[in-house]
């Protein structure tokens, strides 16, 4: 055997030279095929994200008791909603590190186990005081800490070439427990009480929690060659991110206290009406969100997600399953976009700190809740929906610069192995 041979085999055997980058590729082993990554892992993790969704989807319909049970006004409601929506926001600068440290399984373990003690608090409450704050407040933190470690795991998981793809999966996982559950929660609720409802939420948490135990616990590696975002990229999605939480959230808030006034008693078919039609977007809808680019997507979502939200001012008997529908299409476009516009390139050590951040952003758009609640009690519930609307749609015009440049596309599975 020549001397040549055995270099070129030991080269083989450990790192060979990469002609695009001039420096080493990484072993074969760290490179996850793009055709393979939807194996189990991948598949434990949408589990526990509909078990995460169902659980959180349950409280969906806790305005709707507050408003029953207890005669709540919307700034009562607001109150409730916001504390969850600033404790989100305020462990953004620690979650990021805890959930390094931790690790992301374990995080999903953990942060699943305290929302399902909370869930289960819920039931012995009689009334809106300083106890269902400090509950909400440790569910805000729980759900933190869930968004993060679940995002971040999605990114450790799928290949940078299927990140959108991937990230609309793990969304629609939790999506289509956001119809079910409150089609479920509504009818046992209204015939055995609110009680039963928080126990169903607390045990969907606690399945996932066991589910979140076989997840694999592997560690980002801090060599990352892959290239930072723009700065100014980063802030536009952040800020649209933010702007369509408050969006989103003020429409889980005040839609069945708008639709109570109005005389309608159930709001599940806006709820199955809006997970029907993001589910669909977020798989049959993929290849228009390719053909598009992300960010002219987004720019089209967040327009179309604005108008509906405005127009649920108007919403009644009959309309209320069309807005559903409406609001709906535009979510399921928007969200995966703009979510693989922010971590297209991130380097796998920086993903969990970004994760909180855009979960932070997320909840910062909440705890607008708080102000619209109060404006809702002088303007009354369509005015906050109208103004609320206004605001998204009008974010199209700060992402329109984003969609005018080249699309942003993820990379190519031959162009991932280069750069890396």
């Amino acid at each position: 055997m020549s001397a040549r041979y055995q270099e070129g085999s030991i080269l083989d055997n450990r790192q060979r030279a990469s002609p695009a980058t001039r420096s080493p590729a990484p072993r074969a082993a760290a490179i996850r095929p793009p055709e393979r990554w939807w194996s189990g892992p991948f598949v434990r993790l949408l589990a526990t994200n509909m078990a995460i969704g169902f659980s959180v989807s349950c409280f969906y319909l806790l305005p709707k008791h507050l408003t029953l049970a207890y005669a709540a006004s919307p700034g009562e409601v607001g109150a409730v909603v916001g504390i969850f929506g600033l404790t989100c926001v305020l462990v953004v600068p620690w979650l990021g590190r805890a959930v390094s440290a931790l690790g992301l399984p374990r995080t999903l373990v953990l942060a699943q186990l305290l929302w399902a003690a909370c869930a289960w608090a819920f039931a012995a409450l009689d009334g809106i005081g300083a106890t269902m704050l400090i509950l909400r407040a440790l569910q805000g933190l729980a759900t933190a800490a869930m968004m993060t470690a679940g995002v971040a795991m999605v990114c450790e998981l799928a290949p940078a070439p299927r990140l959108g793809q991937a990230m609309g999966l793990a969304g629609a996982a939790s999506l289509i427990m956001n119809a079910i559950a409150p089609a479920v929660a509504e009818p046992v609720g209204a015939r055995f009480g609110f009680t039963w409802v928080f126990a169903m939420s607390g045990a969907a948490a606690l399945l996932g929690a066991v589910v979140s135990r076989r997840l694999p616990r592997g560690v980002p590696s801090a060599g990352s060659q892959a290239r930072q975002p723009s700065a100014r990229r980063a802030l536009v999605v952040l800020t649209a991110l933010a702007v369509t939480g408050a969006g989103f959230h003020v429409v889980m808030a005040f839609l069945a206290p708008l639709a109570l006034s109005r005389g309608i008693g159930s709001v599940g078919g806006f709820f199955v009406a809006y997970t029907l039609a993001a589910l669909a977007m977020r798989t049959v809808g993929g290849a228009f969100s390719d053909r598009l680019g992300l960010a002219r997507t987004a720019v089209a979502g967040i327009f179309v997600y604005g108008t509906f939200i405005a127009a649920i001012a108007a919403v009644g008997s009959r309309s209320l399953v069309g807005l559903g529908l409406g609001f709906g299409l535009a979510h399921g476009v928007l969200f995966p976009a703009l979510m693989a516009m922010l971590f297209h390139d991130i380097p796998p050590s920086e993903r969990a700190r970004l994760a909180a951040v855009a979960n932070g952003a997320l909840n910062l758009g909440m705890l607008t809740v708080l102000g619209f609640g109060q404006l809702a009690n002088h303007a009354g519930l369509a005015a906050v929906f109208v103004v609320t609307g206004v605001l998204v749609a009008s974010c199209a015009l700060a992402l329109a610069p984003l969609a005018s440049k080249r699309p942003v596309e993820l990379l190519s599975a031959s162009e991932t192995g280069a750069r890396e």
